[in-house]
């Protein structure tokens, strides 16, 4: 069998205990006895994401690409520097990069989606003046 069919089922196993995302059970939400299928981090980027992502996109918001940037770094490091560096962080600090990643996340997603509607709509112009 897959290596990574393996995994998945082995976490799926596991649901309800640990998050699917690393597995790890000190680092997500509890309710009661039942674990959060994620982990804060990605918890948080799903949240902000998806709140974002509405307001955004209806609102037409073009968020600068630096402030995009600047909204993903954080995540990037903390993660980073517990990935290659085995430095600790606290679940408040992987909530707050999480969100923030989130934001710049549906930022991104948003500019991609409205140029997008732009190019369209604009071909659709051109084709009936044509």
């Amino acid at each position: 069998m897959n290596q990574l069919i393996k995994f998945i089922i082995e976490r799926l196993s596991h649901f309800g205990e640990i998050p699917l995302c690393n597995g790890i059970a000190s680092r997500a939400p509890h309710i009661g006895g039942f674990c959060f299928p994620l982990c804060y981090r990605c918890t948080f980027i799903l949240i902000f994401f998806a709140i974002c992502m509405v307001i955004f996109y209806r609102r037409q918001v073009r968020m600068p690409y630096m402030l995009i940037v600047i909204c993903m770094i954080p995540m990037i490091v903390d993660g980073s520097l517990q990935t290659f560096f085995a430095v600790i962080s606290t679940n408040l600090k992987r909530a707050i990069t999480g969100g923030l990643f989130g934001i710049g996340l549906a930022a991104w997603m948003t500019r991609l989606f409205l140029y997008l509607d732009e190019d369209i709509t604009s071909k659709m112009r051109s084709e009936k003046s044509g």
